[in-house]
């Protein structure tokens, strides 16, 4: 086991100077202090039990947790569900407060002035002292905290990747990766002989989109030449199914001879069941992302939607908190700065 004697001799140190670094219990030079927490980390250390529930206690941590809350996103609902369950059952016993700031992308947009002044509010009131954002509002939620004078707060971003001062990791999904295996499931589905169509219910400049077409589209130069993308259509203003039903059906009759339909982000899983329901049952291949609800899942199981590739929400929800609580509560840095998801793929026969 090491201790901070082991840490205090390779670093050159005395004890007591490891135990203010790891403990936050006094001032210590910047590069010192680099040096202690990278040996600490390359040795291994970890503080015992009783001494991480005690450090905690005395710091009284609040962390904010930004999350998307939106009927139309339930992937993010099992994100928010997962991180209340952490919260409420692991961070609640050492005295970590947890505050959600739910938005939903539609109301945001229209009243995005109103929800930055309340979010603020509660950052400086409650003297937050993390942040775990969900990945498209990292970036704007700096700026604004930077335009309030909240400087030097740390991040934990999840879902999607930006750029963000003070972040400190990312967890999330391997986007480019899930699009070759979405490739990959072509593939295998047509012997190498896939004419596929991509839809996704966004702008097309979204993270997830952009970096799953390119993996796709990747795969088929290296493995896979007989492949071919025979249109791709993207959308962030359809407000009912039936409408990008209509715009899929169109993509249909231009390619008859496509046989499989990726979609990307595609918000309603009602889609599937309208392209069934036009005849296409036979000849065509789904492929989609993500495995939520119990309706999705007996999509897939009934053959509505073929093959599914999933990004572990649940992680998505606990990891931010967990990198959060071990750097205000105990000083550990993050070991890498991207955590990434398993993928793994959900077909009838193991759902």
């Amino acid at each position: 086991m090491i201790t901070i004697k082991d840490i205090a001799k390779k670093a050159g140190v005395s004890r007591g100077t490891v135990d203010r670094v790891l403990h936050d219990r006094g001032k210590v030079a910047p590069e010192k202090e680099k040096k202690i927490r990278r040996i600490a980390r390359e040795l291994g250390y970890q503080p015992n039990i009783a001494g991480k529930g005690l450090a905690a206690r005395k710091k009284h941590i609040k962390i904010g947790f930004v999350y998307v809350s939106s009927d139309q996103a339930p992937f993010h609902g099992v994100i928010y569900e997962s991180a209340l369950q952490y919260a409420r059952q692991e961070l609640q016993q050492y005295g970590v407060e947890v505050r959600f700031f739910p938005f939903d992308l539609k109301d945001y947009e229209e009243n995005f002035r109103e929800w930055d002044k309340r979010f603020i509010k509660v950052v400086r009131e409650q003297k937050i002292n993390g942040l775990a954002v969900v990945g498209m509002m990292g970036a704007r939620l700096q700026q604004v905290l930077e335009k309030n004078g909240i400087v030097d707060l740390p991040f934990v971003l999840y879902n999607q990747d930006e750029d963000v001062k003070g972040k400190l990791a990312y967890v999330g999904c391997d986007y480019e990766r899930a699009g070759r295996l979405a490739c990959g499931l072509a593939a295998l589905m047509t012997k190498n002989k896939a004419h596929v169509g991509i839809v996704s219910l966004d702008d097309g400049e979204m993270q997830s989109s952009v970096n799953r077409v390119a993996g796709f589209e990747a795969e088929i130069r290296e493995r896979y030449p007989q492949i071919q993308i025979v249109e791709k259509y993207f959308t962030s203003n359809v407000r009912v199914m039936d409408e990008l039903f209509s715009e899929v059906q169109q993509m249909m009759e231009r390619h008859p001879d496509m046989d499989v339909l990726y979609l990307a982000n595609p918000g309603d899983y009602s889609l599937c069941q309208s392209i069934r329901r036009s005849g296409r049952t036979s000849d065509i291949r789904i492929i989609t992302n993500d495995l939520v609800t119990e309706w999705q899942r007996e999509m897939v199981r009934n053959g509505t939607i073929d093959a599914t590739i999933c990004q572990e929400p649940e992680k998505q929800g606990i990891k931010p908190l967990e990198i959060l609580f071990n750097y205000l509560a105990l000083g550990i840095v993050p070991e890498t700065e991207w955590y990434k998801t398993e993928l793994s793929m959900r077909i009838g026969q193991n759902v």
